[in-house]
């Protein structure tokens, strides 16, 4: 326990060493740094606006948003689709662009000029994550490669095009400065994000204590950072420092809220009911003894029943991710062994459905084949927890816990396992299980 502890302050202690290489930024140095970003964007819908099989590439592009929009039902993965309609919306019927829309498919579709042409696009006042996300989509229908999440939404979007959508035959000349762009705007942004990753400890530590880790709350305020710099506007007047802090704090307090207690509660919720407790804390910090409830909804100027209720929320249950002790950072359900499945009926459908299993679990990464079979007891030993398991790999409980959700979200998303399991329950519930 005591070496995971030590693992754990070892790589808090090189993220820190990291930062310290990165001052804070300069007003002046912000400007010139977006400017940069700002730049590589308009170079894009430069591009895409002059080469002839961008725009036929944009034109349907748009005309998908008003004609075919996103439905959740058809993407396997959820998240893909909330980050297309955040990008999206604007963009499809009765959207704040959707006249701008029209008249941008239109003018790309006749033979305009290029300056009326780059105009009809600037006027949709695509967002930059937008903007970067149809370049790598493009780059990668030409047959090149570069990371963008919202370019893989587009890409499982463009399965339900009707009708499909060919391949790109580009230019060695536009894929050249399709690159240069991205990279010129992934290196603005990512200075941006990195002078000010200490906002994100900083803000990050005052959520400790929460049943959540503390590098979890960093990773999540580090995704707030990069939305930030991604649709931060230098002209706008605003310090980058001031404009990223609330995408910061909400990106943090979302996620303890989402993982930090056994039931979700509105935000708004939230923040009364730990109003509530501080003076709670106060009131019995200071008079030692617990106040009652007259007395705390007087000093949280609540009223009585707001104040009842309120407590009340805090005495549904004990989730498994909290602390085991309040200075520990181990959770409950460290210290539990998994059990992949119940008993099979008969030992021929156990050895079945276990080799059915090891071919899935061999699909995996060897890290994460590993933490799934000592795990859930795919081995000839039994389950171990995750804190046997990190012991044994030499890594942190967090680290552990990461493999396994990606395994897990790995397993679920096979459709051969998706199939097993409806046959599985379809022949428990025939049973009698249900």
């Amino acid at each position: 326990m005591e070496t995971l502890d030590q693992n754990d302050d070892k790589d808090l202690e090189l993220m820190f060493a990291e930062v310290r290489r990165y001052p804070l930024l300069t007003a002046e140095q912000e400007r010139e740094i977006d400017g940069r970003k700002w730049s590589a964007v308009r170079q894009l819908h430069t591009v895409f606006a002059d080469d002839a099989e961008l725009l036929v590439y944009c034109r349907e592009f748009l005309t998908q948003c008003q004609d075919n929009p996103p439905e959740i039902g058809r993407f396997a993965n959820r998240e893909q689709h909330f980050v297309l309609r955040r990008e999206l919306a604007a963009y499809f019927k009765e959207g704040e662009y959707s006249q701008e829309t029209v008249k941008a498919a239109a003018a790309l579709e006749a033979s305009t000029t290029s300056k009326i042409r780059v105009s009809k696009v600037s006027a949709l006042n695509l967002p930059a994550s937008l903007t970067i996300g149809m370049a790598v989509a493009m780059l990668r229908r030409a047959g090149g490669q570069f990371s963008d999440s919202v370019a893989d939404a587009i890409a499982n979007w463009e399965r339900q095009w009707q009708p499909s959508f060919s391949g790109l035959a580009l230019e060695r000349d536009t894929l050249t400065t399709l690159r240069q762009h991205l990279t010129g705007y992934t290196k603005a942004r990512d200075a941006l994000v990195m002078h000010n990753l200490r906002l994100v400890y900083s803000i990050a530590a005052k959520y400790k204590g929460r049943g959540v880790s503390y590098l979890d709350l960093i990773q999540e305020g580090t995704l707030g950072l990069i939305r930030a710099a991604e649709k931060f506007q230098f002209e706008k007047g605003f310090r980058f420092s001031t404009y990223c802090f609330n995408w910061i704090t909400q990106a943090v307090r979302r996620y303890v809220g989402d993982a930090g207690s056994l039931v979700r509660f509105p935000t708004h919720v939230q923040e009364q009911m730990g109003k509530l407790y501080r003076e709670k804390a106060i009131e019995q910090a200071r008079t030692g003894m617990e106040p009652d409830e007259e007395t705390l909804a007087s000093k949280a100027g609540m009223s009585l029943d707001k104040t009842r209720h309120l407590l009340q929320l805090r005495n549904l249950g004990t989730s498994l991710d909290a602390p085991r002790f309040d200075d520990d950072e181990g959770a409950l359900v460290d210290t539990i062994a998994g059990e992949p499945f119940g008993g099979a009926a008969d030992s021929a459908e156990q050895a079945s459905l276990n080799r059915f299993l090891g071919e899935a679990v061999d699909r995996l990464e060897g890290t994460e084949q590993r933490v799934i079979i000592s795990r859930w007891g795919l081995h000839d030993g039994p389950p171990l927890s995750r804190a046997e398991i990190a012991d044994s790999m030499g890594v942190s409980r967090e680290w552990v816990r990461q493999l396994e959700r990606s395994a897990l979200r790995k397993l679920k998303n096979q459709r051969s396992v998706q199939e097993a399991y409806e046959d599985y329950s379809d022949d428990y519930s025939e049973a009698g299980g249900y």
